[in-house]
């Protein structure tokens, strides 16, 4: 029973370290995400100014 125990014991813990990894990766990796979404958002951004600006010109010639 003590090496049933033992066992469960060593289990639980392993579990309990790939809970805390698995929160830290998704956690990390939605910082990722969101940084490079607006890293993203900007330069489209930037890209329909330009659009904006071009298409201004081309309708006033």
């Amino acid at each position: 029973m003590e090496k049933i125990n033992s066992w469960l014991s060593q289990m639980a813990h392993n579990y309990l370290l790939i809970v805390i990894a698995a929160i830290l990766f998704f956690g990390i990796k939605s910082v990722i995400g969101v940084i490079t979404y607006r890293h993203y958002n900007k330069e489209l951004q930037h890209l329909h100014k330009k659009l904006d600006s071009l298409l201004k010109k081309t309708s006033e010639d």
